[in-house]
């Protein structure tokens, strides 16, 4: 009613407010036609100087009610005529005049003369009451909103009668039967209907009873869900508590709100013992611990978002240290925030991971220091030392013939003689010393803070490498045997300007190697001479490095000769180097220096590219038979790469040649390391059609015992067999029983070194196949051995043509 009401008191003030505008606008627009009536009478009055006229013209205006005032007054300020009307009754609307505008109003306009120069001569004024002039205004409107409030109140009257018995009554009623019906447990309780009614109120009863129907038969289908919830509840806590990781959920609180059965049987309780404890209390032992992880919790409250923890200690009940991995992730619990923790132990992984921290620094089999340990280690105490200015030494240790322990009596009995040999170094030097292992049987010795003078700090270290070597030479019993090993030991001090870490260790190195070069079982200091000689070392092993980069490198051709016939047989291939400004390096120069910095590897696959590049010229050329072979000489190195069957493949792939005419020439020393490894990598290969030839046959104590094992097709006898074929008898014995033992074997049979024409003959009649050396050709580079190919080429031809 009250909104109706305000609507149509809003509308009928409206009307009556533009009535009002209108009303102004007329009187306005009036009042402008009176003063442009009335200044021609005025002004002719004050040119005249005619008070009558002047009196006439007032009393002309004055004759309109609601002008309260007028006169006409000169330029000079003289009045000439002035009227006014005085109101004895008291104005009834004077309040509202005053609300909505002002009680009086003037009106005035200038009075010129002359038509081309206007003069001004004076004024004619009025004052009009606009409450007269609005009187009858007022009286209309208060009598049309008076009777339009009557008939809004009618008829709002009227609408509310409607509205209560047809809707307001009804919807109370509904209301107060809503109150009334238990939600929860509606059974056979319903709206009341509305008869026939098909309104709006009609179908909300209706629908009413229908959620009432849907809401019974929802919560019949909630209680079973309830039950199977529980039971999947019950089901999942289960599944939960065998997980083998630890679940948790603490609140804002740091309270344990949950936890599975992992977690709390690492403090000895039970979940039910846990719930609601705060966490401090619960582990009281780690309080450090606790303080970080609260931390984590605060985050994850803090910025709403998932926080991963990859490593976080705890003690357990046991006292026993546990390391978990974490991931606290936000969650809702029982209408609580909660950080919801899932946790995997990761001490296994911890304590392998010591275990591989430990492994890289120590050797598997004896504990010591491994190489990585030992540079850190001396690289810190050569700064030690230059620092406090004392002298140290580094010994390298190398056993004697120690792989005659392994050959014969087998690796695990050579371990137990490094073990023991580990353990006497270790008691033979000081606390503050360090020993190492390098690999095999080489051992390094760290001498710290012998002396500040150079002189006694070497007689020191002569001292405790005397006393090492008769540690070691005292016979290890094992198996009823006595073992004996004898060492070879380089020494070098430090500090010595700015010699680095590796540079001692190969200083000593070399040392140890003019031992060995001198016998074995002793003693030297690195000096001057080693000095120069591995500076030599290192500027060879510089210009090797640019050698293979600058095409210095060739591959030279000694041929292989029948015995019987002089005919080619194939030849062997033989790496040269050629310096810009020496010339040829000798081989016996380089090769070393390949093989211990490991360039041979490289330059080991550029020479089977070069042999296949060449051997495959040939074959196109036609002075190739397929019943010759190109012999190649590999490293023992490169042989026991894991991948040198996979390369020597695609070389013959990239570089294809006929079958059965490559030959690997290898020496003893790749057979010792690992026979069944060699075996097996020889047959790979020799699916390929590659031969093999065991070169330098007879100068290794062990050579026969594989020849009945290893897929070889030739024997090659060492030119230190032949050299003196013809004066010395034992020579002759030799080579005459391995030229022997090679045909009962079934293997051909090859000469090297051959120079003279008696030699020549002394091999014949001992049965070999063919032979090399300088009798029929040096090795020569490609292009000369090819016209001894051609030249070899023809001869075949002339003698099958007389053959034929």
């Amino acid at each position: 009613m009250l909104i109706g009401l305000s609507l149509g008191l809003v509308l009928s003030g409206s009307h009556v407010y533009w009535g009002f505008l209108r009303q102004q606008q007329e009187h306005t627009d009036f009042n402008e036609r009176v003063l442009e009536l009335i200044a021609p009478t005025a002004t002719r009055a004050i040119e005249t100087s005619d008070n009558e006229l002047a009196s006439e013209a007032v009393s002309g205006i004055m004759k309109y009610e609601f002008i309260q005032s007028a006169n006409i007054i000169d330029a000079s300020g003289n009045v000439l005529a002035d009227q006014r009307r005085y109101n004895r009754q008291k104005e009834q609307f004077l309040w509202l005049t005053e609300l909505i505008d002002k009680h009086f109003q003037q009106y005035s306009a200038e009075l010129f003369s002359g038509d081309e120069q206007k003069v001004l001569i004076g004024h004619v004024n009025f004052v009009v009451n606009l409450n007269s002039v609005y009187d009858q205004l007022y009286r209309d409107s208060f009598g049309y909103l008076l009777a339009e409030i009557v008939k809004i109140l009618i008829l709002v009257s009227l609408l509310f009668v409607f509205l209560y018995f047809y809707m307001a009554r009804p919807l109370s009623r509904l209301v107060n039967e809503m109150q009334t019906i238990n939600f929860y447990q509606p059974k056979s309780q319903r709206f009341t209907r509305l008869g026939d009614r098909k309104d709006e109120l009609s179908q909300l009863v209706e629908s009413g009873n229908e959620l009432l129907e849907s809401v019974e038969l929802a919560l019949d289908s909630q209680r079973s869900i309830e039950g199977a919830l529980r039971k999947s509840e019950e089901h999942l806590r289960q599944l939960i508590d065998r997980l083998p990781v630890y679940v948790s959920a603490r609140n804002s609180e740091g309270r344990v709100v949950f936890a599975n059965n992992a977690w709390a049987s690492v403090f000895g309780l039970s979940p039910d013992q846990i719930r609601f404890n705060r966490l401090v209390d619960i582990a009281s032992d780690a309080q450090d611990n606790i303080l970080e992880v609260l931390g984590h919790d605060r985050v994850v409250f803090k910025e709403d978002r998932d926080v991963f923890v990859a490593e976080e200690s705890w003690l357990s009940v046991e006292g026993r240290e546990l390391f978990w991995q974490s991931h606290y992730t936000p969650l809702k619990f029982h209408d609580e925030s909660v950080v919801l923790v899932v946790s995997t132990d990761i001490s296994d992984r911890k304590k392998n991971e010591a275990d591989i921290a430990y492994m890289a620094y120590h050797d598997p089999l004896t504990g010591l220091p491994n190489r990585l340990q030992l540079v850190e280690r001396l690289e810190n105490e050569l700064h030690r030392a230059a620092r406090h200015k004392y002298f140290g030494a580094v010994l390298f240790i190398d056993l004697d013939q120690f792989k005659y322990i392994n050959d014969s009596l087998g690796h695990p009995v050579g371990d137990v003689v490094l073990k023991e040999v580990a353990h006497r170094l270790e008691n033979s030097v000081r606390e503050e010393d360090l020993v190492a292992r390098l690999g095999g049987d080489e051992f390094v010795l760290v001498l710290t803070v012998l002396d500040t003078k150079f002189s006694e700090s070497v007689k020191k270290a002569s001292e405790i490498i005397n006393k090492v070597r008769t540690e070691l030479g005292v016979p290890i019993a094992h198996d009823n045997m006595d073992l004996r090993v004898t060492c070879s030991v380089g020494a070098v001090m430090f500090p010595d300007g700015n010699v680095t870490v590796h540079e001692l260790l190969r200083f000593a190195d070399t040392a140890m190697y003019q031992v060995k070069e001198g016998g074995r079982n002793g003693i030297a200091f690195f000096n001057e001479a080693m000095a120069e000689q591995a500076k030599n070392q290192l500027v060879l092993e510089a210009e090797l490095h640019k050698a293979l980069s600058a095409d210095q490198y060739e591959l030279f051709y000694q041929a292989k000769v029948d015995v019987q016939t002089g005919m080619l047989t194939g030849a062997e291939a033989l790496l040269r180097w050629k310096h810009p400004e020496r010339g040829y390096v000798s081989p016996g120069i380089f090769i070393s220096v390949l093989e211990s910095s490991g360039m041979i590897i490289e330059v080991g696959q550029w020479i089977l590219e070069e042999a296949c590049r060449s051997l495959q010229k040939w074959q196109a050329l036609g002075v190739w038979n397929d019943d010759m072979h190109l012999s190649i000489n590999i490293s023992p190195r490169q042989f026991r790469r894991s991948d040198f069957v996979d390369e020597v493949k695609k070389t013959l792939m990239d570089i294809p040649v006929h079958r059965g005419t490559l030959d690997i020439e290898i020496t003893e020393s790749v057979v010792i390391g690992n026979i069944e490894e060699t075996i097996s990598t020889m047959e790979e290969l020799a699916l390929e059609g590659i031969s093999f030839s065991l070169d330098d046959f007879g100068t290794g104590y062990s050579s026969i015992s594989y020849l009945k094992r290893l897929p070889v097709s030739t024997l090659k006898i060492d030119q230190s067999f032949i050299r003196d074929l013809g004066e010395d008898r034992s020579d002759k014995v030799l080579v005459e029983s391995m030229s022997s033992m090679g045909r009962l074997l079934g293997l051909k049979v090859v000469a090297e070194g051959v120079e003279e024409q008696e030699q020549l003959e002394l091999i014949r009649d001992f049965g070999c196949d063919e032979y090399q050396g300088y009798f029929f050709s040096r090795p020569i580079p490609a292009d000369q051995f090819y016209k001894l190919l051609h030249e070899n080429s023809l001869k075949q031809s002339l003698k099958a043509s007389r053959a034929g």
